[in-house]
């Protein structure tokens, strides 16, 4: 879904007009709460990129890297994996060789601009960025709405409570019980 899309769909939920001129007028505010929900549903699903850099002198800085890093997963230098630790300045790694390196981090996922940005979410997730900014509109409201922006925000809740440990590989459990 596009950025215009996931707009159209809260206002459609708002049982608000979706004319261009209604979307004009709550664009700024819905973007704003489109972009914290997706912020927030990156930490769930610990949203990961992979991106090379050429480091200086063994040092590399997290503004190298094209999205904003939360926290270092992997370093692979010479097609192996190698140790890495935190530079002496902030937003730095040390590297043991200054051959190109792969990162492998988690990141902030870029934010929503225009109408038609895509998140880089999975797909199935966009629905739930349409209920964050439903549920966060309706409670800014007076009070006879924010009772509806309660359940708008309870349902995105109770779908990020399922999405942890399912939707990575690596990370996936399950609980079987062997004497039933």
């Amino acid at each position: 879904m596009t950025l215009n899309d996931i707009l159209v769909a809260s206002l459609a939920q708002l049982d608000r007009g979706h004319d261009a001129q209604t979307v004009e007028i709550y664009r700024s505010r819905l973007i704003r709460y489109i972009n914290d929900a997706q912020s927030d549903l990156a930490d769930t699903v610990a949203l990961t990129r992979r991106d090379t850099v050429v480091p200086a002198s063994g040092v590399v800085r997290f503004e190298d890297l094209p999205r904003v890093c939360r926290r270092v997963e992997k370093v692979e230098q010479l097609g192996k994996s190698v140790p890495f630790r935190a530079g002496d300045e902030p937003n730095t790694l040390f590297l043991p060789y200054d051959a190109p390196a792969s990162i492998t981090y988690r990141c902030e996922p870029r934010p929503l601009k225009n109408a038609d940005d895509v998140s880089e979410l999975n797909e199935s997730l966009h629905p739930l960025l349409i209920n964050y900014a439903v549920g966060r509109e309706r409670m800014g409201g007076d009070v006879s709405t924010q009772s509806g922006g309660n359940i708008y925000l309870s349902m995105y809740s109770a779908a990020k409570q399922r999405l942890k440990g399912y939707l990575n590989a690596d990370d996936s459990f399950r609980i079987v019980n062997k004497y039933s």
